[in-house]
């Protein structure tokens, strides 16, 4: 078995017991432990494939199909001498599934390493395993049209470059940003330059900027902290560590950048000539992303479903936190792009994964990923309404039985259980009826009394000891969970919980809850690490948000502890725009295109400023070497900077 564990290397070191005779039979145990965990994972790998066709080739030929070049050898460097992007590390793909991979996430993870550029049809390529996204590259009149240009600056410009090495080099000419989520946007500067001249038009879905910023920007640090457990960013690369992400490999580790749309698409079948190329829109907002739209490109017979349909079943709300997605918009969007598109596409392709080929196929592909969330959306409120709680919808929800030979529609990304329990959270919220839980108690103090009501902490983990032995993981990593969170937490139960989490990811036929499990396992036997250009705040979409986002966002970071005797108002000047903040009663709220004749102070500055002002990055006193104007004292500026918080990013998860 290719196995690596961590805790040999760091158990003699972390378990701090009395004598080493204590700390030799700890180890013994841990060792037991694993060994037995390794035969059932392996047990459990090989029997959970054996309903699927696994040696079906087909997706493998629809993936190859049409490749023209490879990606550039070397990888892609970042900033400071690091790797932002290199397909080579994931080579170790080629061989045989070890025990440490669920096989068909194995199969998948294959899938997506097949990378560099392919044609999809004269006039239309795509480059793919560029980064976490496919970039989609279009030909038209005076040069390309770009849709989503990945997730960092850095990839973005190795994929352009790739395209113009093959294809010949053209300028760009537009850009589509299909939706809000920043693995399509975050490389728009790669492609588009520093120069805000020399732009060319962008072209997004109506309310793009709203939502990227609720997303992007208010829910930041907590979606940040979260997307790291999501796509595994500080895990190992390998068979033991991060092998795929279901829709692509894993983000790029490069430089997020963002420049603003100046066209935005209102409605369902609004029609554009882009750069010579006839575009037909689809609205799919609220289904994948809260702003969305997918495109037919009826004289290429090329149906782009965006992120709607990928080649897994997707996330009705994923595990790095977002709102809740509606799966019933969602079976009816696809539909909806059944009856406008079907008749006519040739081709499909997607903003992920590869392409579907052939128009017998397309229509089959769109009708099963369709039935797949209407599935999801009816079974789990047929439950519900039986008077199930989430916790028993996700247990009692079974697969269709079509499943099994539809690999594009299985849970590599989206997970059936975890969807379950999200349509339950769309409809009825988080609250599942039972009074015990309208005040339930803090995982601290829930793992306290938990570890007192099994009789201590050495009868909890011998009880975790049997559930391992009888391959009950759940109930271990829950147990387990209680006592690391309780007052007497042993090193010996952060251990045991870290293997425990690590083959329940080995189980795992969805990437990303693989990838969760295995940090959650990776921080509890290492702590916490953090790396460079990993999540965090991406300021240059920060600073494009408007200026009610921006006071909206800032706010957030309010204290109220030290905002408790806090009476102070605020007038600002940003370049064209005013705004007026106002902090009492321990709540800040700011008023756009108003200014207060009761203001105890006036500022005058842009907006890049403030924002490098309330990052910390910027002093009051650099400001005002920078041109920043204050009329009133400039102390109480500095004060009403410091009743804010500033987030850490690496907060613990597994651990209190």
């Amino acid at each position: 078995m290719r196995a690596h564990f961590v805790l040999q290397i760091l158990a003699s070191d972390l378990l701090k017991v009395p004598t080493s005779t204590h700390r030799d039979l700890r180890m013994k145990k841990l060792d037991s432990l694993r060994q037995t965990l390794a035969v059932a994972t392996a047990k459990a790998n090989h029997s959970s494939c054996q309903h699927l066709p696994l040696d079906d080739q087909r997706d493998f030929e629809a993936a190859q199909w049409g490749k023209i070049a490879d990606l550039p050898a070397g990888g892609v460097p970042a900033p400071d001498g690091r790797t932002a992007w290199n397909i080579a590390e994931y080579d170790f793909l080629d061989e045989d599934c070890p025990e440490t991979v669920n096989p068909s996430l194995w199969r998948m993870a294959q899938l997506n390493k097949i990378s560099g550029l392919f044609e999809v049809s004269d006039g239309i390529w795509q480059a793919r395993a560029c980064d976490y996204a496919n970039m989609t590259i279009i030909r038209g009149e005076s040069g390309w049209i770009l849709v989503d240009p990945l997730m960092t600056k850095q990839t973005s410009a190795a994929a352009l470059q790739m395209v113009n090495e093959a294809l010949g080099e053209r300028p760009v000419s537009a850009i589509i940003l299909t939706h809000t989520h920043p693995d399509h946007f975050g490389g728009l500067k790669g492609v588009t330059g520093e120069n805000p001249e020399s732009y060319p038009p962008i072209y997004a879905p109506a309310e793009f900027m709203t939502y990227a910023a609720s997303e992007g920007i208010f829910g930041g640090n907590q979606m940040a902290r979260r997307a790291i457990y999501q796509f595994g960013l500080t895990l190992p690369i390998g068979p033991d560590g991060t092998v795929d992400g279901g829709i692509g490999k894993s983000p790029a580790k490069g430089q997020r950048t963002f420049v603003e749309p100046n066209f935005f698409i209102e409605k369902t079948g609004e029609t554009q000539k882009i750069d010579g190329v006839n575009f037909i829109f689809q609205m799919a907002s609220g289904t994948e992303a809260p702003a969305e739209f997918t495109f037919m490109l009826p004289d290429h017979k090329v149906l782009c479903m965006a992120e709607v349909c990928t080649q897994t079943m997707h996330n009705a709300l994923p595990p790095r936190g977002a709102q809740v997605r509606d799966t019933l918009l969602w079976a009816r969007t696809i539909d909806e792009a059944i009856g406008l598109f079907s008749a006519d596409a040739d081709i499909l392709i997607n903003c992920h994964n590869w392409p579907v080929w052939g128009k017998a196929n397309v229509l089959t592909y769109l009708e099963e990923q369709r039935d797949i969330y209407k599935y999801i959306h009816d079974q789990s409120l047929r439950l519900a309404n039986h008077g199930h709680t989430p916790n028993e919808i996700a247990e009692q929800i079974a697969e269709p039985d079509w499943l099994c030979e539809k690999f594009h529609a299985r849970g590599y990304y989206g997970s059936l259980k975890f969807n379950a329990r999200a349509v339950y959270q769309m409809y009825y919220g988080f609250y599942d009826g039972n009074p015990v839980n309208l005040h339930p108690l803090s995982p601290q103090k829930l793992g306290a009394r938990m570890v007192d009501a099994v009789g201590g902490v050495e009868a909890a983990l011998q009880n975790c000891r049997k559930a391992i032995e009888n391959d009950d993981l759940q109930w271990a990593a829950t147990l387990l969970s209680h006592v690391v969170f309780s007052p007497a937490a042993t090193d010996e139960a952060r251990l045991m919980l870290a293997e425990v989490y690590r083959h329940l990811g080995y189980r795992e036929e969805s990437g990303i809850l693989r990838n969760a499990y295995l940090m959650g396992a990776k921080e509890l036997s290492e702590g916490i690490n953090p790396i460079p250009m990993v999540g965090g705040r991406n300021e240059e979409l920060a600073t494009a948000l408007s200026l009610q986002d921006w006071f909206d966002a800032y706010a957030i970071r309010l204290n109220p502890d030290r905002a408790r005797d806090a009476n102070v108002i605020l007038n600002f000047k940003i370049e064209e725009e005013t705004a007026c903040v106002c902090v009492a009663r321990q709540t800040e709220f700011a008023r756009i295109n108003h200014q207060s004749a009761d203001a105890d102070l006036k500022i005058i500055i842009r907006k890049q400023q403030l924002e490098a002002l309330a990052s910390g990055k910027l002093s009051m006193e650099v400001a005002i070497d920078e041109g920043v104007q204050v009329e009133g004292a400039i102390s109480l500026c500095q004060e009403w900077l410091n009743l804010h918080d500033n987030f850490d990013l690496w907060f613990n998860v597994v651990t209190p």
